[in-house]
């Protein structure tokens, strides 16, 4: 069977990466998000390791404004590799082997209408306000997994609400919170790791929304890719099973 060249893999970041602080060069380790089938027969598996290589990083700075040179991030693609250490080549939707990170496909993904409601509530926008600034200050907030849980579920935050905060599971809001502090969402593999990066990217978003009500948006800010980052690829030729 033949998995057709310009099939599209959905991966996610499993760490985070931004315009000017990622040196060029660094590895960028990805999972597949959702199982590849051909013939309702997976071929690429969920959680399959996929990487690439930052190859341009430039923060944003009020020098930049001027001068017109904005923040970029870019990355390499390489490849998806599967269990067995064979290697599926990836590029862009355009065949173009450079993925750039943009304002746009870095935003955060949340219903600002949920997050609206919430600041509403005094209380919980003194949580939302505590945990934002614990979380930017790159604090691990691990002892405030229970009100981060409570949160996740009033935003209705898909996977992060049914996380568990009992120690002892592979998955839980303290391990998150963990992972966000490090940037890394490393420690678990495979189908766990993915399951990790989606809530990290759920509190994430959750906390650049809150970010952006404390301090606003401008328009010179930097690129941050955060772990959960959704990034789509393609792949190069056909791929015999």
């Amino acid at each position: 069977m033949t998995l057709p060249k310009g099939t599209p893999i959905e991966l996610i970041l499993l760490e985070g990466i931004d315009a000017g602080g990622t040196k060029e060069g660094a590895l960028v380790e990805m999972g597949v998000l959702k199982d590849v089938k051909v013939s309702g027969k997976v071929v690429i598996p969920m959680g399959a390791k996929a990487t690439g290589e930052v190859t341009k990083s430039r923060g944003a700075s009020l020098l930049g404004a001027v001068t017109n040179k904005p923040a970029r991030l870019e990355m390499t693609l390489k490849s998806v590799v599967l269990a067995d250490g064979r290697e599926i080549e990836i590029r862009d939707q355009d065949e173009d082997l450079v993925y750039m990170f943009t304002q746009e496909n870095t935003a955060e993904r949340l219903d600002a209408a949920k997050i609206d409601n919430l600041w509403n509530d005094s209380g919980a926008r003194n949580s939302l306000t505590k945990i934002a600034q614990g979380a930017l200050e790159g604090k691990n907030l691990g002892d405030q997994s229970a009100e981060v849980q409570n949160l996740a579920e009033r935003l209705g935050l898909e996977k992060a609400k049914d996380l568990s905060t009992e120690p002892g599971k592979e998955v839980t809001m303290e391990r998150v919170l963990q992972a966000m502090a490090d940037n890394d969402a490393g420690g678990v593999d495979g189908v766990q790791a993915v399951l990790l990066a989606q809530a990290v990217g759920e509190v994430s978003d959750m906390v650049s929304s809150v970010d952006h009500k404390l301090r606003g948006v401008f328009k010179g800010r930097t690129i941050r890719a955060t772990i959960g980052t959704p990034v789509m690829v393609w792949t190069v030729r056909d791929e015999v099973f």
